[in-house]
């Protein structure tokens, strides 16, 4: 099997910082020979690739992920960001174009993770994803679909979701955007700015406010140490422990609140 690499922009040194697997830029070149070699099993062929970029001078992690799993999870004291990509394709396919980036623009670190096929394939190629990151170091995601896992980043963090399921611990303020899929999120270090499509919602432990639109699908809140914003279509609503409640509509649904420690709306 031999998969075409369309697209792959890597910069190896002290401007930009990338490196892959510490190689040389001729060397990682032949490390993104994509080639019969790669393990299989019934259905897939699996390779995988790992990049590293030097992050003490960055501020923001932009990424763009197409389909596959994606997991971020801050490590306290590192100061790289680190990838591993395990890309899975049809073992019989030659049409696969795989676009793989880690650079530096700025004080952001830019990586795009895509992976598209031109023919017709059993089951869609996807690329599967962990960066680790340091824990001071925000995240601005935009992704395509499958799960996605964000732990012990303390920054700010800007999301815009297609579908998947989507899980937050230990994390700074959030800004999600997201089309289908559940959500939940624990232990949050500030506000929480949510736009969903469809899927249960699950929010506990947040330090600062939470405004919530959804189209569809329950709503569970609890321990806020600010006021509850909701503006829903339809699904039950379930708030509890916060400093303030207001339901700017509830659709279709039951709405149940206790525990409530200031004003409380409900339209």
């Amino acid at each position: 099997m031999s998969i075409r690499i369309a697209t792959i922009s890597l910069t190896v040194g002290l401007v930009l910082g990338a490196t892959i697997f510490g190689a040389s830029y001729t060397e990682a070149e032949s490390i993104f020979s994509l080639s019969d070699s790669a393990k299989t099993n019934a259905e897939l062929a699996h390779t995988q690739q790992k990049m590293t970029l030097d992050s003490q001078s960055l501020h923001q992690l932009v990424a763009n992920t197409g389909a596959g799993q994606l997991t971020v999870k801050g490590v306290e004291g590192q100061t790289q960001i680190e990838v591993t990509a395990d890309i899975y394709t049809d073992k019989d396919s030659d049409d696969v174009e795989i676009e793989l980036t880690l650079n530096k623009q700025g004080d952001n670190a830019m990586f795009v993770a895509d992976i598209q096929s031109d023919g017709f394939m059993e089951q869609s190629p996807f690329i599967d994803v962990l960066i680790t990151v340091p824990t001071g170091l925000a995240l601005d995601i935009t992704d395509g679909s499958g799960s996605i896992k964000i732990s012990d980043v303390a920054a700010n963090i800007k999301l815009k979701d297609g579908s998947g399921s989507i899980v937050m611990q230990k994390v700074g303020a959030v800004t999600l955007a997201d089309g289908s899929g559940s959500i939940n999120m624990k232990d949050v270090n500030g506000d929480v700015t949510l736009q969903d499509g469809s899927g249960s919602i699950s929010i506990s432990q947040v330090a600062g406010d939470i405004e919530v639109s959804d189209g569809s699908g329950s709503i569970n809140i609890d321990q806020v140490n600010g006021k509850v914003t909701i503006s829903d279509g339809s699904g039950g609503i379930n708030v509890s422990n916060t400093k303030g409640l207001e339901i700017v509509s509830a659709g279709s649904g039951g709405v149940n609140h206790q525990h409530i420690d200031g004003p409380i709306i409900v339209n």
